[in-house]
């Protein structure tokens, strides 16, 4: 195997680990342009020059374990992402920038925000976020390599700091261009190793500290696939050394197969980082075996093989989304059909997709991805369903994905490409909310050569209460504008540019986010009216931006439960005028209220009434309860002698509750949520919403279910006896409803209802059951992976396995776009 390797090191006494070869340039104030396009790491050990100390000046403990860090600055943003080691079993509290001085620049605390961002969290192992507006003297300290990152651990109500783990933020090689990445950690714990003060025991020279590395590695598929790999480690070399070889490995441990085997000298090894580059080439399967986590990489120095580093490779550790817009092929018919595309790589290499079509007359259409270089379109992937998760994806997925160049086109039985949207890479920050919203044609005609547009757009709001958004449209040349229109406070504002932030926006605005009464429309520069329009859906909104609600430490925001990416889109109606009555009163679109007479929970959903029934939480006070006038439930006093008064209370999403007051959040279109009991505490004011604890699986994972979909609480499938055939006949005699099978968390399938759990081969209406695919349904929601087959099942395929299709369907060139 020819390979090149070269190798770079620093002692710990350099200012710059990692440093370009020219001289350190003033920023000026083309700043942010400068820092758009920049690349930055970090790898976090107890090797770390960084002593993090308390308001005391005490020194604070290390954290055993290794972590590592990616970081792209874009738009005045320093987007953030971070993957643990495996030996840290607790997550940390906060993510700290410092400067070298070990000054607390900002505190970041590290708690899931709802929606996409959680979802994204827990499927990917990596944690995410992003530092809004950084300083321009902090921008200075990032390009001169004197920020640093740290992760602290701690009670987090009373931001304690416990222990803290820390490393440099530099620029690595190669990370403009990563697409998979391995954490190192020692393959045998450190046990000299004490939970110390870190300026108590931190010698250089002597042994301390935990070491590990982290590579990041470049594949390029083709004619001649390759792999570049840049390792950054340290720790591997005995306290004593000078001058030292290292060996790097690549292996695949599940074939005993060794893909790199180089040892070089390194000369004056570092003591924080070194830094070493191996290029090689690849074969096709290799690299197959690297985009599903397959390969094992390795560093260790010779004769030190109890401080050998190791780790999987996965994917990159880059935060981020691919999203599109789908724009129509042809001149638009009426009505135009038009979707987006939402998709992601999860912790096992999977391909993560949602794909959202309307106004497409084929309940089954044919999805794929094509690598688009020039004119040259190349079929890479076929999507059997809308919304799933491809298992095994191709290898030549990846290059065209990282490099913007890969896009989903939507057909017919004919093949002919209906749709069509280029993927593009979107950092995931943490208020992501529920996704992207698809921005939809008006009635409003553009001019007669004007090809058919697309356009979705993302908003948010962080938790200083600033607007965050991003627009993009597809198919439109000229320029063009935006504003959110809040109507049921009658208000509008333009928003500059595709892409920014409103850094102080009104209550009243917020208010109507937070309760799903904001368009955003998209103009033509030169005429008033919108062509493209959204209803933006509940965005969630920090309780403490809204109005009339006390401080408090409550995590939940009044819509702590956003619709979900794949659920069903909002209304997008021009009309404004939607709204509903009841009691002989007109309430607008949104809007919720409490009926006291009959003790109903009202709400209207795009001109919808929805009303439920009061359901009050249990009520177990140490002192007597009273009902008040005009509530529907019992309230806890805090004394035998309390009176009403109705001039003190806590004000959630518009409601009034008092004081010593319980209550299950009340979400449209969902109802009730019963798996939360809020607070109005009588002393203080303050709304609490503490969700129910749930015990400890005894299962696995996967295997867990909700009992219904409304169910507070995962639970493991009961191991049942086998029914004697009387019980059997009965059942069978007595087969459930629609309703009966969706309420315990089944699934909406074209074939009809699935119970959870349940495993079908899905049925196409022009080509039959397809036995080679396998649809699951899991609380609601279904996964559909088509078998793959290896070499060695395509060599027998006429012994009788109809699914392995060994043509290789998959590669053959789409058919060019129609001119």
């Amino acid at each position: 195997m020819i390979s090149i390797v070269s190798i770079y090191s620093k002692p710990m006494t350099s200012p710059d680990i990692v440093q370009d070869d020219s001289p350190t340039v003033v920023i000026t104030a083309n700043e942010d342009e400068e820092l758009s396009t920049r690349h930055f790491g970090a790898l976090l050990t107890g090797r770390s020059p960084l002593c993090i100390r308390r308001d005391d000046m005490t020194g604070v403990p290390v954290a055993p374990g290794v972590a590592t860090a990616r970081f792209t600055f874009r738009r005045r943003h320093l987007f953030w992402s971070v993957i643990l080691g495996s030996s840290m079993g607790v997550q940390p509290r906060a993510l700290a920038f410092l400067d070298k001085g070990g000054r607390m620049l900002l505190e970041h605390p590290l708690k899931r925000a709802p929606g996409i961002h959680a979802t994204y969290e827990e499927k990917t192992d990596k944690l995410c976020g992003v530092w809004r507006r950084v300083p321009r003297e902090y921008k200075r300290l990032l390009r001169e390599g004197s920020l640093y990152v740290a992760l602290i651990w701690g009670d987090e109500h009373n931001n304690t700091m416990e222990s803290a783990l820390s490393g440099r933020i530099n620029r690595y090689p190669a990370l403009s261009t990563e697409m998979f990445t391995s954490l190192l950690e020692p393959e045998h714990i450190p046990k000299t190793i004490v939970n110390g003060p870190c300026d108590d025991y931190r010698t250089p020279g002597q042994e301390e500290g935990w070491w590990g590395g982290t590579a990041v590695v470049t594949g390029a598929a083709g004619a001649a696939p390759s792999l570049h790999l840049a390792v950054i480690y340290n720790g591997v070399f005995l306290p004593a050394s000078k001058d030292q070889s290292v060996r790097v490995l690549l292996t695949l441990p599940e074939r005993n197969q060794t893909i790199i085997d180089e040892v070089q000298k390194v000369s004056k090894p570092g003591y924080e980082l070194n830094i070493l580059e191996v290029s090689t080439p690849v074969s096709a399967a290799e690299l197959r075996s690297l985009s599903r986590g397959r390969l094992t990489l390795s560093v260790e120095a010779l004769g030190s093989l109890e401080r050998r580093i190791s780790g999987s490779v996965r994917q990159r550790v880059a935060c981020e989304v691919f999203h599109a817009p789908l724009m129509a092929e042809r001149p638009p018919a009426a009505p135009t059909p038009e979707g987006l595309a939402l998709l992601y790589i999860d912790k096992e290499g999977s391909l993560v997709y949602d794909i959202q079509i309307e106004n497409f007359n084929n309940s089954f259409p044919k999805i794929t991805l094509v690598e688009e270089q020039g004119k040259r379109h190349s079929q890479v992937e076929i999507l059997d369903t809308r919304t799933g998760v491809l298992a095994r994806p191709s290898a030549r997925i990846f290059p065209p994905l990282y490099e913007d160049q890969l896009a989903v086109h939507i057909g017919s039985d004919t093949g002919l490409s209906v749709l069509r949207g280029r993927l593009l890479s979107r950092p995931l920050p943490d208020a992501a909310n529920s996704g992207p919203a698809l921005l939809r044609r008006t009635d409003v005609r553009l001019s007669p050569p004007m090809t058919p547009v697309a356009g979705l757009a993302w908003v948010s709001v962080d938790a200083l209460c600033g607007l965050n958004y991003e627009v993009i449209i597809n198919g439109y040349p000229n320029q063009w504008f935006a504003w959110l229109d809040s109507h049921t406070i009658g208000g509008s504002r333009a928003l500059t540019g595709a892409e920014g932030s409103i850094l102080e926006p009104s209550t009243a605005e917020l208010s109507a986010l937070n309760a799903g009464n904001t368009y955003l429309n998209v103009r033509a520069s030169d005429n008033d009216t919108a062509f493209l329009r959204t209803r933006l859906p509940k965005i969630s909104v920090p309780l403490s931006c809204l109005p009339a609600v006390p401080d408090s430490d409550n995590e939940l925001s009044a819509n702590y439960a956003p619709t979900p990416v794949n659920s069903t889109p909002p209304d997008n109606s021009l009309s404004n005028s939607a709204s509903c009555f009841y009691a002989g009163k007109t309430y607008e679109d949104g809007a919720q209220w409490m009926s006291s007479e009959t003790c109903h929970m009202c709400g209207c959903v795009h001109g919808v009434l929805r009303c439920d029934k009061v359901h009050c939480p249990p009520v177990n006070c140490a002192v007597p309860t009273i009902k008040p006038p005009g509530q529907c439930c019992p309230i806890c006093t805090n004394s035998t002698t309390a009176v009403w008064n109705e001039s003190h209370g806590c004000h959630l999403a518009g409601q009034y509750h008092a004081p010593g007051s319980s209550w299950h959040p009340y979400l449209v279109p969902g109802g009730y949520d019963t798996c939360a009991i809020c607070t109005c505490e009588f002393p203080t004011r303050q709304v609490r919403c503490p969700r129910v604890r749930c015990p400890p699986l005894r299962c696995a994972e996967k295997d867990a279910y909700r009992p219904d979909k409304k169910a507070c609480c995962r639970v493991c499938p009961e191991v049942k006896a086998k029914k004697t055939e009387e019980e059997t006949l009965k059942d069978q005699g007595a087969p459930r409803t629609a309703e009966e099978i969706l309420a315990e968390g089944g699934c909406k399938f074209p074939d009809g209802p699935l119970p959870n759990g349940k495993e079908v081969h899905p049925s196409i209406h022009s080509h039959g059951e397809q036995r080679c695919v396998t649809c699951r349904c899991k609380d609601g929601e279904v996964t559909c992976v088509r078998k793959r087959c290896g070499r060695a099942a395509c060599a027998r395929r006429r012994r009788g396995d109809a699914c392995c299709a060994c043509t290789r369907h998959r590669r053959q060139r789409a058919p060019p776009p129609p001119s």
